[in-house]
């Protein structure tokens, strides 16, 4: 097996790991009121990550490996941080408007949570651009070291700071905040090892015509993770606003766990696979660049179906090892969450075509019908009674994305999806063999049951790409 790929896979087990036992103590030390506030923290913090700091972050990403060669990186870095700054102040003004409108300072004390979204915004933005960064330069080793460092003391930090002082999601946070502040030194010291500041580079990229460029890419970025973020989050609101924050907390728990899957295997495949795809497209021509893309869905459109059954069939044994038992109802949502999922990440691999293209003005029409849709409906219906409609809604909506998405992206690249869809469904049928063995919710049978069809996934896996790299 490649030694990259061994690193990865070992760094993101660990990271997986930490992060489902992050689940657990989130949920077993926090009332299911307190996981719903949680969650609307999180949303709050989302809309700033992915409205005004993930475009310029992307921006940061596509042309990373040539300010490397050039030397330009703590320059470009400096500019950012600039940018993060500006953000700051903007959500001091945004959040005092929050909390003027609604109920949220009974949920939250309006400072510590104003600091919070402050704080957040400049060293989480920075720690987690610079961290991901090092992986796309080639530093595996040491993206893995970082990361997992930080987890666990983030973990360490939360857990102490709510179970020593206050059962509160926003102390929670905070643990999160203060780890990656941590390692915020080390990370960057690391990260611009061979490049130094020069003011005047960085007074000459801030022009006019730079400007303009890089607006024409980020703004529509910046249109589409909006729409992004309220399709996947705005719900969050509307649950709490309709419905109760402990409503919120079971459904949110659900398609957490879903999320948490879903997550780790796109990140695991995204660390090796966009690397590669951004190396590939590189100086390429556009022929190129459609075969890249691909050559990078054949081997992961086939890994997130064999995710997405996996996740549907062992959704109650995850509900009862990751969380905390009042939670076990929420195995429910996890299982619709698991079509969510499916189709994000979907979404989010043709995404690469529009970043690769710049024309990321294509992706906005997909996720303006999912966010309308999503939306309209949750505030139109009243599910009072069947709770379970709302990850449904959000699950059709997104399919409605990942369709649009598909032919808009064929405008752009003659991209092809060159997966044999018998095989993988094939090899999905054993999983649903689950709901034909004894239900039983005992942790000891969860964990029997876990790891014969955790087994048999990664062994699907293996096959899959072995076939799939014989092809290409």
């Amino acid at each position: 097996m490649n030694k990259d790929l061994i690193i990865i896979i070992g760094g993101r087990v660990l990271q997986i790991l930490i992060m489902l036992l992050s689940i657990r103590l989130l949920t077993s030390l926090l009332s299911p009121e307190e996981v719903g506030n949680y969650y609307l923290a999180v949303t709050i913090l989302a809309f700033f990550n992915l409205v005004l700091l993930n475009p310029p972050g992307t921006y940061f990403s596509r042309h990373l490996l040539e300010w490397q060669r050039s030397q330009n990186l703590l320059n470009a870095i400096s500019v950012f941080v600039l940018w993060m700054s500006i953000v700051a102040v903007i959500s001091i003004l945004i959040n005092a408007v929050l909390f003027d409108m609604t109920n949220y300072s009974e949920k939250f004390n309006q400072e510590i949570f104003t600091l919070f979204i402050l704080i957040a915004i400049v060293i989480s933005t920075a720690h987690r651009n610079l961290i991901y960064g090092s992986n796309i330069m080639g530093f595996r080793k040491e993206f893995v070291m970082f990361l997992i460092i930080t987890l666990l003391i983030g973990l360490i930090i939360s857990s102490s700071l709510v179970y020593f002082y206050k059962k509160s999601s926003l102390y929670w946070l905070y643990g999160i905040i203060i780890s990656e502040a941590l390692m915020l030194y080390f990370v960057l010291r690391f990260f611009i090892q061979g490049n130094s500041l020069d003011f005047k580079k960085i007074k000459a990229t801030i022009n006019k015509d730079r400007i303009k460029k890089i607006l024409m890419f980020t703004a529509p970025i910046g249109v589409t993770t909006f729409l992004m973020w309220g399709q996947n989050m705005s719900y969050r609101f509307i649950v709490d606003y309709k419905y109760s924050a402990e409503a919120l907390g079971y459904i949110a728990v659900g398609l957490g766990i879903s999320s948490a899957v879903f997550s780790s295997i796109e990140a695991i495949a995204m660390q090796y696979f966009n690397p590669v795809f951004l190396k590939d497209i590189l100086d390429a021509t556009k022929e190129q660049r459609a075969k890249a893309w691909t050559k990078m869905a054949s081997l992961v459109i086939p890994i997130y179906i064999l995710a997405l059954a996996f996740t549907i069939t062992m959704s109650e044994q995850l509900i009862s090892i990751l969380v905390d038992s009042k939670f076990h109802d929420s195995y429910r949502y996890a299982m619709v969450g698991a079509s969510i999922e499916f189709f994000r990440v979907i979404t989010n691999l043709l995404n690469n075509v529009s970043q690769s293209e710049y024309k990321t003005t294509y992706t906005i029409m997909p996720y303006a019908i999912g966010f309308v849709v999503a939306l309209c409906t949750l505030i139109t219906f009243d599910f009072s009674d069947n709770i379970i409609m709302i990850p449904v809604v959000l699950s059709f909506a997104y399919l409605l994305v990942c369709i649009v998405m598909y032919f808009q992206m064929k405008k752009l690249l003659n991209v092809k999806l060159e997966v044999n869809f018998l095989k993988v469904l094939t090899l999905s049928i054993p999983f649903y063999l689950i709901f034909f063995l004894p239900s039983s919710t005992s942790l000891v049978s969860s964990l029997l049951y876990l790891g014969l069809f955790g087994g048999y996934f990664l062994l699907s896996i293996r096959i899959i790409i072995i076939k799939a790299k014989e092809k290409i």
